[in-house]
């Protein structure tokens, strides 16, 4: 297979930031396959964007902020010309990660849920959070000020305190 001259160097960025889609797509689409749909679209306009990108940020940097914006205009028109396929990607577990746990049992399932009942932005800025951007990257990120990020976590934290412990 012949490779376009900064293939391999997407491909390689796209495999180190993988987890990056994944999270987004738990957050943004509500089945395993509409989360299969969202990462092919999001793999697609990183594919489309990548000769723009400078370096001016990381490439994480980057990565969430075109993931976000695919996610948050829920871009379902599909392209023909498919560059590759989020199946194609090395995944290092061979489970279904885009299957969010269903028992109550699970922590993480359990915030997953409560996450889907927030605001698309307010989904936006605790998942880079949890993802241990700091607020200058989120802000950077979603195009918010530091004041509004931080203020806004603090809100958001505290809707998930009690939708998690709803007899505390």
């Amino acid at each position: 297979m012949n490779m376009v001259k900064g293939e391999a160097d997407f491909l390689s960025a796209l495999e180190s930031n993988i987890s990056i889609l994944i999270k987004i797509a738990r957050v943004y689409a509500y089945t395993t396959h509409d989360r299969k749909d969202l990462i092919n679209d999001i793999i697609l306009e990183l594919w489309k964007s990548y000769p723009k990108f400078k370096g001016d940020s990381k490439i994480s940097t980057w990565i969430y902020r075109v993931s976000l914006n695919v996610a948050l205009n829920v871009k379902r028109k599909r392209d023909n010309n498919k560059v590759l396929f989020f199946d194609e990607l090395k995944v290092a577990d061979g489970s279904d990660i885009l299957e969010v746990p269903t028992d109550n049992s699970s922590e993480i399932g359990q915030l997953y849920r409560c996450i889907e009942s927030l605001s698309e932005q307010n989904k936006a800025i605790i998942l880079l959070y949890l993802d241990d951007k700091s607020y200058e990257e989120i802000s950077q990120i979603l195009g918010l000020s530091r004041t509004n990020v931080s203020t806004r976590l603090n809100r958001i934290k505290e809707q998930l305190r009690k939708q998690m412990n709803p007899n505390k």
